[in-house]
């Protein structure tokens, strides 16, 4: 984790009312949103995190149930305005560091389009949080309940590049995708792959076992 910090990025708060001016800026580790087409420069987040004080962390909260807009910017991201939608989801947690009197506090928000799986496979928009294929796959096909085995990862990543269905989203420590498309398109590719024998089923039946997809796998540590 050396040298973590150079992978950080900013999330700025400015809330104006009459009497006073409130400005905020906290340290975001992880952060993956969706850019807006129009008006330009302004993305729908969908994962919020942050660290700071108790005050700072108590007002960023605050300004995601009221669904607020930040300025967020870091490595790979010019600044941008965010806003998460209505009905987020927040964490807090407590960080302790060695020579610190008082721990951080950590603030984690999702979007309810990010943690809802069956929004995805209604909706045919699939919000992941890695581009990685044996991220991409195993969340498909448990998200749209399609068969398969492990050893179809970097096939299944190829038709949705050929297919144009896998777009990046923008992200900070993280490398974030959006899949488009249905079940039914999905179990077509397969179809179409087995007949030409661009994959292959198992030679032996039983049960298949899939690796553990970790938080590692998802979110890649800063050397």
């Amino acid at each position: 984790m050396r040298n973590a910090h150079h992978r950080f990025g900013w999330l700025t708060y400015v809330k104006s009312t009459e009497r006073t001016t409130t400005s905020i800026k906290l340290r975001v580790d992880r952060f993956i949103g969706e850019m807006s087409p129009n008006p330009p420069r302004q993305a729908k987040a969908h994962l919020i995190s942050v660290v700071g004080g108790d005050t700072q962390i108590a007002a960023v909260s605050a300004a995601v149930s009221m669904a607020d807009r930040f300025m967020v910017e870091g490595p790979g991201l010019p600044s941008t305005r965010v806003c998460v939608e209505r009905n987020a989801q927040c964490f807090r947690g407590s960080i302790l560091l060695p020579g610190r009197k008082r721990p951080l506090r950590h603030l984690m928000a999702f979007s309810e389009e990010f943690v809802s799986t069956f929004s995805s496979s209604t909706c045919g928009k699939t919000l992941l949080a890695s581009c990685c294929s044996r991220v991409v796959w195993p969340s498909i096909a448990s998200t749209y309940g399609l068969p398969g085995i492990p050893e179809w990862g970097d096939w299944f990543q190829s038709q949705l590049e050929i297919h144009r269905a896998i777009t990046p989203a923008i992200g900070i420590g993280c490398s974030p995708v959006i899949v488009k498309g249905r079940k039914e398109q999905f179990l077509d590719w397969l179809s179409w792959g087995i007949e030409s024998e661009a994959i292959k089923l198992p030679i032996t039946s039983g049960s298949i076992g899939w690796p553990v997809v970790t938080l590692r796998d998802i979110f890649p540590q800063s050397e």
